[in-house]
Protein backbone atom coordinates (compact mmCIF):
# COMPACT_ATOMS: atom_id res chain seq x y z
CA UNK A 1 0.00 0.00 0.00
CA UNK A 2 2.60 2.58 0.80
CA UNK A 3 4.99 1.48 -2.28
CA UNK A 4 1.25 2.49 -4.62
CA UNK A 5 1.33 5.41 -2.74
CA UNK A 6 5.16 6.09 -3.41
CA UNK A 7 4.63 5.44 -6.74
CA UNK A 8 1.86 7.72 -7.91
CA UNK A 9 3.31 10.55 -5.57
CA UNK A 10 6.40 10.58 -7.44
CA UNK A 11 4.43 10.15 -11.32
CA UNK A 12 2.16 12.99 -10.08
CA UNK A 13 5.66 15.03 -9.15
CA UNK A 14 7.24 13.79 -12.54
CA UNK A 15 4.36 14.73 -14.39
CA UNK A 16 3.89 18.10 -12.79
CA UNK A 17 7.54 19.23 -13.70
CA UNK A 18 6.87 17.96 -17.53
CA UNK A 19 4.32 19.96 -17.65
CA UNK A 20 6.11 23.24 -16.69
CA UNK A 21 8.36 22.96 -19.71
CA UNK A 22 6.01 21.97 -22.17
CA UNK A 23 4.38 25.49 -21.80
CA UNK A 24 7.41 27.66 -21.92
CA UNK A 25 8.33 28.76 -25.35
CA UNK A 26 11.77 28.71 -26.41
CA UNK A 27 12.81 32.12 -27.89
CA UNK A 28 13.37 32.02 -31.95
CA UNK A 29 16.64 33.27 -33.26
CA UNK A 30 15.52 36.50 -35.43
CA UNK A 31 16.26 35.31 -38.88
CA UNK A 32 16.41 39.33 -39.66
CA UNK A 33 18.87 40.35 -37.10
CA UNK A 34 21.45 37.45 -38.42
CA UNK A 35 24.76 38.33 -41.12
CA UNK A 36 24.32 36.43 -43.81
CA UNK A 37 25.69 32.94 -43.39
CA UNK A 38 28.15 31.15 -45.68
CA UNK A 39 27.33 27.59 -46.17
CA UNK A 40 29.39 24.81 -49.06
CA UNK A 41 26.76 22.60 -50.46
CA UNK A 42 28.21 20.90 -52.86
CA UNK A 43 31.38 20.91 -55.92
CA UNK A 44 31.31 21.43 -59.58
CA UNK A 45 30.75 18.05 -60.94
CA UNK A 46 30.73 19.36 -64.63
CA UNK A 47 31.48 22.53 -66.48
CA UNK A 48 30.19 22.90 -70.20
CA UNK A 49 32.59 22.87 -72.96
CA UNK A 50 31.22 26.31 -73.72
CA UNK A 51 31.66 27.35 -70.45
CA UNK A 52 28.15 28.56 -70.01
CA UNK A 53 26.37 26.26 -67.12
CA UNK A 54 27.74 24.12 -64.63
CA UNK A 55 26.55 20.68 -62.95
CA UNK A 56 26.74 21.51 -59.25
CA UNK A 57 26.92 17.87 -57.09
CA UNK A 58 25.26 18.64 -53.76
CA UNK A 59 26.32 17.50 -50.52
CA UNK A 60 23.72 15.60 -48.46
CA UNK A 61 19.94 15.24 -49.20
CA UNK A 62 17.17 17.67 -50.19
CA UNK A 63 17.18 20.69 -52.27
CA UNK A 64 19.15 24.03 -52.59
CA UNK A 65 18.41 26.74 -50.86
CA UNK A 66 16.10 29.05 -51.58
CA UNK A 67 16.64 32.87 -51.61
CA UNK A 68 20.62 32.07 -51.42
CA UNK A 69 23.26 33.91 -53.29
CA UNK A 70 25.62 30.64 -54.92
CA UNK A 71 28.98 31.49 -55.67
CA UNK A 72 31.81 28.94 -56.56
CA UNK A 73 35.71 28.89 -55.40
CA UNK A 74 38.33 27.37 -56.51
CA UNK A 75 41.82 26.14 -54.63
CA UNK A 76 43.76 28.50 -57.10
CA UNK A 77 41.92 31.85 -55.68
CA UNK A 78 39.12 32.15 -58.17
CA UNK A 79 35.85 32.92 -57.32
CA UNK A 80 32.77 32.58 -59.99
CA UNK A 81 28.57 33.62 -59.23
CA UNK A 82 26.28 31.07 -60.36
CA UNK A 83 22.17 30.79 -60.52
CA UNK A 84 20.79 27.14 -60.52
CA UNK A 85 18.68 26.63 -63.44
CA UNK A 86 15.89 24.53 -61.41
CA UNK A 87 16.94 21.26 -63.19
CA UNK A 88 17.90 18.36 -61.37
CA UNK A 89 18.99 14.65 -61.85
CA UNK A 90 19.15 12.70 -57.95
CA UNK A 91 21.70 14.67 -56.66
CA UNK A 92 22.93 16.75 -59.28
CA UNK A 93 21.58 20.76 -60.35
CA UNK A 94 22.28 22.32 -63.15
CA UNK A 95 23.29 26.19 -62.74
CA UNK A 96 24.10 29.00 -65.75
CA UNK A 97 27.61 30.75 -65.26
CA UNK A 98 26.64 34.57 -64.23
CA UNK A 99 30.40 36.16 -63.99
CA UNK A 100 33.85 34.47 -63.03
CA UNK A 101 35.42 31.08 -64.22
CA UNK A 102 35.12 27.45 -62.64
CA UNK A 103 36.56 24.87 -62.77
CA UNK A 104 35.53 20.87 -62.10
CA UNK A 105 36.13 20.52 -58.17
CA UNK A 106 35.57 24.06 -57.41
CA UNK A 107 33.38 24.38 -53.80
CA UNK A 108 29.70 26.13 -54.23
CA UNK A 109 28.61 27.89 -51.62
CA UNK A 110 25.70 29.69 -51.00
CA UNK A 111 24.82 32.56 -48.82
CA UNK A 112 21.37 33.19 -47.48
CA UNK A 113 19.75 36.69 -48.52
CA UNK A 114 18.40 38.89 -46.14
CA UNK A 115 14.37 39.71 -47.33
CA UNK A 116 14.33 43.61 -47.78
CA UNK A 117 11.95 45.56 -45.33
CA UNK A 118 9.73 47.91 -46.90
CA UNK A 119 11.07 52.03 -45.95
CA UNK A 120 8.16 53.40 -43.91
CA UNK A 121 7.29 56.50 -45.14
CA UNK A 122 6.16 59.23 -42.96
CA UNK A 123 2.70 59.58 -42.99
CA UNK A 124 1.72 62.74 -45.45
CA UNK A 125 0.08 65.38 -44.13
CA UNK A 126 -3.10 67.89 -45.34
CA UNK A 127 -1.89 71.28 -46.07
CA UNK A 128 -3.85 73.15 -43.72
CA UNK A 129 -5.64 76.59 -45.11
CA UNK A 130 -2.95 79.40 -46.08
CA UNK A 131 -5.99 81.81 -45.41
CA UNK A 132 -6.80 82.87 -42.28
CA UNK A 133 -10.35 82.32 -42.12
CA UNK A 134 -12.79 85.47 -42.07
CA UNK A 135 -13.58 87.04 -38.61
CA UNK A 136 -16.73 87.70 -37.51
CA UNK A 137 -16.58 91.80 -37.14
CA UNK A 138 -18.65 93.16 -33.95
Amino acid sequence: MKLLLLLSASLLLISCGALKSLGREEPKPELENQPPTRQIIGRIASVSEAGQFVLIQKYGPGKLPKHALFQTHGSDGSSANIRPTGERVRDFFAADLITGKVQRGDAVSSFRLQPEKPKETPPTETPEEEFPSPQNPQ
